[in-house]
This record gives structure tokens, sequence and C-alpha cells, in this order.
């Protein structure tokens, strides 16, 4: 047993070491490429929450791009002025119909999708918190004329 020992422990050690190592390093390219796959990326809101805040930004950049002249940059901002506000509305109202689409889709649901009675009901409870939230966040679009999606069905 001595001589075993003695002519192949060096060597066991050495492929026991080897080996421990390939297991190290593996265990710790696996955790870096499932952290970089699994990462949620952040969606943020656009700093421009207001079209006063994009032409602002806008002729910023533009102004440092184009090396404009404090004039300019006024023409530049009375410009695109109109476009702004088009842009913003036209984004409130495709946010707008957006959500109408997510409660079409929950009649959808609660029709074709063979639910249970009690999924049904979470469904309902689950839709009219969605049209609640639909009235107080687009209330400047719904007015006083609730559309007949937004009807407690």
């Amino acid at each position: 047993m001595n001589y075993y020992l003695k002519r192949y422990g060096p060597l066991t050690a050495s492929l026991a070491v080897l080996f421990a190592s390939g297991l190290a390093a593996g265990y710790r390219w696996g955790q870096h490429t499932v952290t970089a796959q699994t990462a949620v990326p952040q969606v943020t809101e656009s700093p421009e929450t207001s079209p006063s805040q994009w032409i602002d930004n806008a002729a910023a950049a533009l102004q440092k791009d184009l090396e404009l002249t404090p004039e300019q940059t006024d023409r530049v901002r009375n410009a695109i002025a109109a476009p702004a506000a088009g842009m913003f509305q036209e984004n409130r109202q495709a946010r707008f119909k957006i959500h109408l689409r997510l409660l079409e889709a929950h009649d959808t649901l609660s029709r074709e999708a063979g639910l249970t009675g009690q999924q049904q009901a979470l469904l309902k409870v689950r839709r009219e918190q969605l049209r609640q939230h639909i009235i107080e966040k687009f209330k400047d679009i719904i007015g006083n004329n609730p559309l007949p999606a937004l009807s407690g069905l």
C-alpha cells in the first residue's frame, strides 16, 4: 500500500486538483451564463413626460449637434412644438386603445377559454379592476361619454 501511495499519490492528487478546478470553473461560468440569460430588462419611462420637456431635450440636442445659435434654437423650439404635442396626444390615444384591447381580451377569455365558475368570477373581478383603472387613467379621453367597452358587462 505504501508503494502505491508513493508511486501514484502525487498523480492522483494532481488529477483531483485538476478535476476540482474544472468543476469550480464550470460552475462559475454556468452561473455567469444563467445570470446573463435570465436578467430581466428594466423598462423605464422616457424622461420626457410632457411635450415641453421633449421640446427642450430635442432643441438642446439639435443645438449641440447642428451648432445652432440661440435665435435658431428658438425657431427650432417653435417649429417642433406642434409635432411634439401631436406625438404625445397620439401616444396617449394609443395607450388608451391598448387598454381597451385588454378589456376585449378579458371578454374573449370569459366566453371562449372554458373557465370554471371560480375562474370566471376572478376574471370578472380583474376586468372590473382594469375598467376602473382605465376610467381613472384616461379621464381626459373618456370625458362624460363612457364607451360601451367600459360598461360593466
